[in-house]
């Protein structure tokens, strides 16, 4: 059907009449301005996961890099200083979790898979605390395969006959009675991949309407009228089986929308309306939120074309919606505009071929669209091809620029970036013709109502929340002051009061690796005041159903040979495999100390009055009512405090002075002592005496009844990836066998402004075809990958 022929005359009017943006009148403003509006006050990130692979065995070390960017502007955002990454099972039962460290957006990190995790397929998702305030469809997902070469393997299941999911989605959303629309259908088998089908639209006396068939992925599109007085439906054939499935609502008036992708530089969206004669209509449009187009017309002979100038949009997906006479938004579809603002990377090895420990070495160079030479941080996995481990048909731009903008799973999203030919193209567009999906409601837009946001962007650090609770009542306690320690080499301490609503909140900075944190209510709190830790991770999950898991025995081989080689390095590697880099911030909350007192220093007492009174000058050691007190000087006025100090023991609040004073002082190494009065948060307090016990995990010190100690696990600490060298004839000829299946793995490539970089690694004992993949972004948000093939012999 050729619209454009039809209908040439009124686009050429359009063309003059409503393509002046500066034209734009109130109503349009209107619209915009509600759009601007909520979309500065709903900031959205994006983030991609590259991992080294996607074929583990139990007991491996998966790698990871991860990039976070506006989800608007598509550059990097320096918001949160937080990721949260998981491993997922078939029913979202976590196998692995960790918090990683963003700088300016970028972060790196690595999974140990579990000896005794199951074979099956497994989700890794990535998302910050701010995500968690959207859909988890927002989440970065990605499907790994995990095998325990040490359990019994699965066997195929025996194949199920299930009725395939059938959908049909009239274009813009609307079917309406004698108006010509486009409609999508789609065909999936349970998996979600498509499935090879005909069909037919038939009558209430069955006779033919329209036949179409299936095309890439089961999907395909038609063209369709229905007339008034007529029922339809459709009859699907299916792997020989024959399907009736009913069409979606036909209505008797309604708005039909059709976007034809005319010419090379411009696109025609046809309006048609048996309701809105003479009345004025506006198409918007958007690119992940940023307004590309804001057009209005009136409805003349039942029709309007608008015609939109392609330079205008972004790249990627633009959702074009119609807004009816009422201001309502009556039609949306998408549309796909292949990227230009590209990165363009060069990989170059080399030799095509190598012998095993051998010097392998890469040049690497960045550009942008234009060929001119652009700084890139970036990500290189080097790893062996075989019949478990293949490409990953996930990349950084598959995923940034169509997955995450779609809901639900996309079947081999690399197909629509292998090139444009018709036939990509055609696919591309039935895609977007089937999908339905954005990042907000009209209706909020319109209404003005912002998301209510119960996540807050980690700016700093990791936030732990909770709430302070009666354990009689269970109901909230507010305004009651709490403190949250982690004893140690550093003196982490934080306060909190709780809100009215019973809710706490404390922003940790530099907590890293697993440790033990301590959380206590203060002495004037109800006695029955109980404090509970929030789980950091998210609880809602997408609806992404993972495949089926089994192993087909043609690939026994190749498992046997990896669960041989991962064994051979775990034994003979495995200290250099998983070691991790120490990056401690030891220093405390206050910084610096006024006065440091280091008790090996002096004559050892028996007793802590005995300390306090000879050894630690400007406090005043007394007794009041039978219990001791131990103000200090305040510096500043040369005069005592009238209350006692904020007391810790390697970070840990005392409330009870004559405990402190009945300890052993023997096992503290060090007091340090602020003679000021310091405040933080909401807390007031009239200097800091704080105790250093020798290895800082408080000695045997009994804590408050009160406290409650709980294992937490802070930033993750960083492995080094084991990467051997055979840089002499002595090593090439040792006996230690090396059986590396990833040979080189790197999250922090760094063009620099030259856009050069070169690596070099050494090849392994095992032979084979292997794969370089890097992937990375540019400064201004350019994104690319690239990968070249290799051997080993």
């Amino acid at each position: 059907m050729n619209l454009l022929k039809t209908y040439l005359p009124k686009i050429v009017i359009s063309a003059l009449t409503v393509c002046l943006l500066c034209n734009i009148l109130q109503a349009q403003q209107t619209i915009q301005e509600q759009f601007s509006s909520y979309q500065a006050k709903v900031l959205q990130e994006k983030i991609y996961a590259h991992t080294d692979r996607n074929f583990y065995l139990a007991g491996d070390i998966l790698w990871f890099k991860l990039y976070t960017i506006d989800a608007t502007l598509h550059q990097p955002i320096n918001v949160s200083k937080v990721a949260y990454i998981e491993i997922l099972d078939a029913n979202n039962n976590p196998a692995a979790q960790a918090k990683i460290s963003l700088q300016d957006g970028k972060g790196n990190g690595s999974i140990f898979l579990p000896v005794t995790i199951p074979s099956g397929h497994y989700k890794i998702r990535a998302y910050t605390n701010w995500m968690k305030n959207f859909s988890a469809d927002y989440y970065f997902e990605k499907t790994i395969t995990v095998v325990n070469t040490q359990k019994q393997r699965e066997i195929a299941p025996k194949e199920t006959p299930s009725s395939p999911a059938i959908q049909f989605f009239p274009e813009g959303g609307n079917m309406v009675v004698g108006i010509n629309s486009k409609i999508a259908c789609k065909v999936n088998a349970s998996d979600g991949k498509g499935l090879t089908y005909r069909g037919s639209i038939v009558d209430e006396k069955n006779q033919v309407v329209v036949r179409f068939q299936s095309g890439e992925f089961g999907m395909s599109h038609f063209y369709f009228t229905p007339e008034s007085g007529h029922t339809y439906q459709a009859m699907m054939v299916v792997d020989k089986k024959t399907y009736p499935i009913p069409l979606p609502q036909i209505y008797n008036e309604g708005y039909v929308m059709q976007l034809v992708d005319s010419t090379k530089n411009s696109i025609a969206v046809f309006v048609t309306s048996n309701i809105a004669e003479g009345k004025e209509i506006l198409l918007f449009a958007h690119t992940r939120q940023s307004i590309k187009a804001s057009l209005k017309a009136t409805i003349q002979n039942g029709q309007v074309v608008f015609i939109v100038d392609k330079k205008i949009l972004g790249d990627g997906i633009t959702h074009f919606t119609v807004f009816g006479a009422t201001k309502q938004a009556v039609c949306e579809r998408l549309y796909f505009k292949y990227p230009e603002n590209k990165l363009h990377i060069q990989l170059s090895g080399n030799n095509n071929q190598y012998s095993t420990r051998s010097k392998i070495g890469f040049s690497i160079h960045s550009a942008d669209q234009y060929g001119r030479q652009v700084s890139a941080d970036l990500s290189m996995a080097v790893y062996k091809i075989d019949a478990l481990q293949g490409v990953d048909e996930i990349d950084i731009n598959t995923y940034l620029w169509l997955s995450s903008e779609l809901k639900g799973y996309i079947e081999s999203p690399s197909y629509y970036f292998e090139n444009t030919t018709a036939r990509v193209i055609q696919a591309m567009d039935n895609l977007m013709l089937t999908q339905g999906w954005r990042r907000f409601k009209w209706s909020d837009v319109q209404t003005n109502q912002i998301p209510s946001f119960q996540y807050a962007p980690e700016y700093k650090g990791p936030i732990i929340t909770g709430k302070v609770i009666n354990s009689q009542t269970l109901l909230p306690i507010p305004n009651t002051e709490t403190y949250l320690s982690a004893p140690g080499s550093a003196t982490s301490f934080m306060t909190c009061m709780s809100d009215s609503a019973g809710k706490l909140w404390y922003e940790v900075r530099g907590m890293k690796g697993t440790t033990e944190i301590i959380v206590q209510v203060g002495t004037a709190a109800d006695s029955a005041a109980r404090i509970e830790i929030a789980n950091p991770y998210a609880e809602n999950y997408s609806t992404i159903r993972m495949p089926d898991f089994w192993l087909s025995t043609s690939t026994e081989n190749a498992l046997l040979e990896q669960h041989v080689a991962t064994q051979v390095q775990n034994f003979y590697s495995g200290n250099n495999i998983k070691q991790f880099v120490a990056n401690m911030d030891t220093s405390a909350f206050y910084e610096k100390a006024d006065m440091v007192y280091y008790l090996d220093d002096f004559t050892r007492f028996s007793t802590m009055e005995e300390v306090l009174r000879e050894y630690v000058t400007d406090t005043d050691v007394r007794k009041r009512k039978g219990s001791f007190e131990i103000p200090m000087l305040d510096l500043s006025r040369h005069v005592f405090f009238e209350t006692n100090p904020l007391i810790l023991v390697d970070g840990v609040p005392v409330f009870d002075v004559d405990k402190l004073v009945a300890f052993d002082p023997l096992k503290m190494k060090k007091l340090e002592m602020v003679h000021r009065r310091y405040i933080l948060g909401d807390s007031y307090f009239t200097g800091i005496m704080n105790w250093r016990t020798y290895k800082g995990n408080l000695a045997g010190y009994e804590l408050s009844p009160s406290a409650m100690v709980i294992d937490y696990e802070g930033l993750q600490l960083q492995r080094e990836f084991y990467s051997p060298t055979y840089d002499t004839p002595e090593k090439v000829a040792a006996h230690l066998p090396d059986f590396r299946n990833v040979l080189y793995w790197t999250p922090e490539i760094q063009t620099k402004t030259k856009g050069n970089s070169l690596l070099e690694f050494y090849s392994s004992d095992k032979k084979g075809k292997y794969v370089a993949i890097i992937q990375g972004m540019g400064l201004e948000g350019e994104i690319g990958s690239k990968l070249i093939e290799f051997e080993v012999n």
